[in-house]
């Protein structure tokens, strides 16, 4: 995903089931972090917007680099995560 300095955005995932089950996500976390030179700064920690089967945070782009929004999510016993690769220009 690529963001513009300054904007505000909501970057998240939506989870399906292959097997058209109901399910509930019921529990969330994400952690953003910054690349430079090689090394992986955190930039902050939360709990996301729960949708139903979508998981959303708000992405402030207020600084130019690249993020990864890594997601954490329970569904059941099982726990699931996810990456995000975000730009902003």
């Amino acid at each position: 995903m690529i963001l513009k300095k300054g904007e505000v955005r909501q970057v998240g995932i939506e989870v399906i089931n292959c097997l058209t089950e109901d399910f509930v996500i019921e529990a969330a976390d994400y952690t953003i972090i910054k690349e430079i030179n090689n090394q992986s700064i955190e930039v902050e920690t939360g709990i996301p917007i729960i949708d139903k089967h979508k998981i959303l945070v708000m992405f402030d782009a207020s600084e130019k680099g690249t993020f990864y929004v890594w997601l954490k999510y329970h569904i059941g016993p099982e726990i699931y995560k996810a990456k995000i690769l975000v730009e902003v220009v």
